[in-house]
């Protein structure tokens, strides 16, 4: 026969109205208890004899699992998003180290120099003009990165192969008498566009007029019975060599017009600052017939110390 279940005492604690608990178990029957300080009586109600509801008691466990649930949640939401913000920031953190090493070790000027110089002797003038290029802005990037020496090697590399890259594709001659087909002048001026900054080789003795202006020695530019002037002395670097006795020189410049002039005369002009001397037999082969005759490195010579003072 089963035993009845133990009841468990149950406590009260109820408030008189003078201020004083008045506490103790319930009964299974109801009491009444007096105030010990005023007297007043109160009744008690007797303990439930039923045992509390299982519903409470999974409600309480259910609320516990919600609560642990929540803090895991919290927890792990919180984690991800550190996760996530690190590696948006991650990006940011490594670049001040990537620029470091970069401004660190940067592009060797003279490694530049050299494969410049290396690919101008074989003749690759356009691949020259690159390294040369490059070489020059980190020069500017760095103005000690080169000796004094270095920095005019540099500079008379980069203008021969400027001036190679940049060579004119027809003579002189063509272009006079393309010149005077063209009746209107507006239109002459919008064709020869085309033309304007392209380069122009002279090998040629230079010497000085009546009126003291630069002149060529023996090349004169003529297309049917129509003679052109080619006017040097817009030339700034011509200005400056000694061309008296006359001799040989070996230059370019950059065309910057063609058209008549005062008294109907054709002129071909040029740009000012663009007049380039040859000091480099790898310069003088990409232009000049070969063989080199021995007169033509003397003047690259005479051209290369007259450079360096």
């Amino acid at each position: 026969m089963p035993r009845p279940p133990v009841e468990t005492p149950v406590s009260f604690e109820v408030w008189c109205l003078c201020g004083r608990p008045l506490r103790g178990r319930r009964q299974s029957t109801g009491q009444i208890v007096s105030c010990s300080s005023c007297g007043r009586k109160r009744f008690i109600l007797p303990h439930s004899p039923w045992p509390a509801p299982a519903a409470d008691a999974a409600a309480e466990q259910a609320a516990g699992l919600k609560l642990k649930h929540l803090l895991l949640a919290i927890v792990l939401g919180g984690t991800l998003a550190m996760i996530l913000i690190f590696l948006l920031v991650r990006p940011y953190l490594r670049r001040p180290e990537a620029t470091e090493k970069a401004s660190a070790a940067p592009p060797d000027c003279r490694a530049l120099l050299a494969e410049g110089e290396r690919q101008f002797r074989q003749g690759n003038v356009f691949a020259a003009a690159k390294e040369l290029s490059a070489a020059r802005a980190e020069r500017d990037r760095h103005p000690n990165a080169l000796s004094r020496a270095e920095y005019h090697r540099l500079e008379q590399l980069w203008r021969q192969t400027d001036l190679l890259a940049r060579l004119l594709d027809r003579p002189l001659e063509e272009i006079l008498h393309l010149a005077m087909q063209h009746r209107s002048d507006e239109e002459w001026r919008g064709k020869f566009e085309h033309y304007r900054g392209r380069t122009v080789l002279f090998d040629d003795v230079l010497r000085r007029n009546a009126k003291d202006r630069p002149v060529l020695g023996t090349y004169v530019v003529r297309s049917g019975g129509i003679e052109a002037r080619v006017a040097l002395e817009d030339l700034t670097l011509l200005q400056r060599l000694p061309l008296e006795p006359p001799r040989r020189w070996l230059f370019g410049a950059r065309l910057a017009d063609c058209r008549r002039e005062e008294g109907g005369v054709w002129v071909f002009r040029f740009e000012p600052d663009s007049a380039v001397l040859l000091s480099d037999e790898a310069a003088a082969r990409q232009c000049c017939p070969p063989p080199l005759d021995e007169e033509l490195f003397d003047v690259l010579k005479r051209q290369d110390e007259w450079l360096r003072r």
